[in-house]
């Protein structure tokens, strides 16, 4: 969890110049791990260049991965980005014992 100065995918930018190498790259490397990103609540970037005179860039850098093993372990963790106010990036609440549970829904298939 926290500042991973990479984005995942080309909507975590605001803008259209994305190093899809790079974007590649840490893509391969969270797999390899076994990492997934855990999603979130709130606004959708957590960091802005703060160019408020021209046009501002704002991405999702901040983000929490986890694997297999601890979303089992932490099965209703919420992941909430809160507001820019101070700093160019957005601090994140992470709350592991959510009173919000996922419904157990049992698999069927559909003729």
């Amino acid at each position: 969890m926290g500042d991973l100065n990479n984005i995942m995918l080309p909507l975590d930018k605001s803008s259209p110049r994305v190093n899809a190498s790079r974007m590649h790259n840490f893509n391969l490397f969270a797999k390899r791990c076994g990492l997934f990103d855990l999603g979130y609540n709130g606004p959708a970037y957590t960091w802005c260049n703060k160019c408020f005179t021209s046009k501002p860039v704002f991405e999702r850098l901040d983000r929490c991965l986890a694997n297999a093993g601890w979303c089992d372990r932490f099965p209703n963790t919420n992941v909430y980005n809160l507001p820019i106010l101070l700093s160019d990036h957005a601090p994140i609440l992470m709350i592991t014992d959510s009173n919000f549970q996922r419904p157990h829904l049992k698999f069927k298939f559909e003729n």
